[in-house]
């Protein structure tokens, strides 16, 4: 079947939503910069001990990723659309009609008051991992990320989301997902590489 996304269930599930999210203990995070949306790379929690020969590359996709999600953050929290949709993955902007008309859905939809976040962290990587062919031939790398936020209006309320990160050439051009709650059959339709990393999260649990 293939899949239909409009607006509707990206405005649910791709836009960090206040309603969606699990409450989790908060572990610190040391940063010299903007605590409200900025996380470091953890290098203890980078898996480089799937493919040895990628080990470095692995550490500085980590890095990119994380980089481009702390730009993506602070764009979100200050509601600037164009940072917002620069981040968006393709496939979710092509299904809303391109570049402009996304923009101007998304445009209006981030200045609702229900985007009032105190604070919101995305990071570090959790998994960061290549997709690679029979051959040994790297196609692009993907993450996953956790994303955290406090509410204005109750700060107490803490809650995480996932984020899947994309990226195709060595991190020049990076795209996020919120793949929160989401069916990994129809996160592989959008990311079809994207099992390399669920395959190795669910192998842990």
């Amino acid at each position: 079947m293939k899949l239909k996304l409009k607006f509707s269930w990206v405005a649910a599930s791709i836009l960090f939503v206040a309603c969606q999210g699990n409450k989790k203990e908060v572990e610190p995070v040391t940063d010299n910069r903007d605590k409200d949306t900025v996380a470091v790379v953890d290098l203890n929690q980078i898996d480089t001990s799937r493919l040895e020969s990628l080990s470095i590359d692995s550490i500085k996709m980590c890095a990119a990723f994380q980089t481009a999600a702390n730009e993506f953050t602070t764009g979100y929290k200050n509601k600037d659309a164009k940072i917002y949709v620069k981040y968006s993955h393709p496939a979710i902007v092509k299904m809303n009609g391109g570049m402009d008309k996304f923009m101007a859905k998304v445009g209006p939809f981030m200045k609702m008051d229900t985007f009032k976040f105190a604070k919101m962290i995305t990071g570090p990587v959790k998994r960061v991992e290549p997709a690679v062919d029979p051959k040994g031939k790297v196609a692009g790398w993907y993450c996953l990320m956790p994303v955290r936020r406090w509410m204005t209006n109750n700060p107490k309320d803490f809650r995480v989301q996932w984020l899947a990160g994309q990226t195709l050439n060595m991190g020049k051009d990076i795209y996020f997902i919120d793949i929160t709650g989401i069916p990994k059959e129809k996160i592989f339709q959008l990311i079809p590489d994207f099992h390399f990393v669920m395959d190795k999260e669910l192998a842990r649990k």
